[in-house]
């Protein structure tokens, strides 16, 4: 199934202050799609070309828990994005999701993000659903919310 890119906006705007870092964040909510939780992972990383902390932070707050218990926290995951698979996320010029598929409670996207390079990169994200604390969401309330647990390596010149 092809997969328009949605162009999220609002949560573009939220990237694009810089200064009142943590009311940029966006934080997991119900009412947020799989789709929209990778879109919004995506315009964080983009944002990175100006705020590179920021736009990690942004996905890392989107990690599932069984995920930030392999990367460990924060800084360590920021470490991530040094390395050449996952380096050419920060700063992409554009991406667009080519294909979703929902089976067994994960959500899987393959995207292809173009880089500052001038290439281009596939990547397979996968997420699940998570039941967090009120601490951790939008409302302040207990939700099951979609969340990242992997991202593949990349694929030079597309779709993973």
């Amino acid at each position: 199934m092809k997969v328009k890119r949605l162009f999220l906006f609002p949560f573009f705007i939220l990237f694009a202050g810089g200064s009142a870092r943590a009311a940029e964040f966006i934080l997991p909510s119900s009412d947020l799609s799989a789709q929209e939780v990778v879109e919004i992972q995506l315009l964080g990383l983009q944002s990175g070309k100006t705020d590179k902390s920021a736009g990690i932070e942004q996905v890392w707050i989107f990690a599932h828990p069984d995920n930030k218990r392999v990367t460990g926290p924060l800084q360590k995951f920021a470490t991530l994005f040094d390395a050449p698979a996952y380096a050419p996320l920060l700063g992409h010029l554009n991406y667009v999701i080519n294909d979703s598929r929902f089976e067994g409670g994960v959500a899987r996207f393959v995207l292809t993000v173009l880089a500052r390079d001038g290439k281009s990169y596939g990547y397979l994200w996968v997420l699940r659903q998570a039941s967090l604390s009120g601490t951790k969401t939008a409302s302040g309330q207990h939700e099951t919310v979609w969340m990242t647990t992997a991202v593949s390596a990349p694929r030079v010149g597309g779709a993973s």
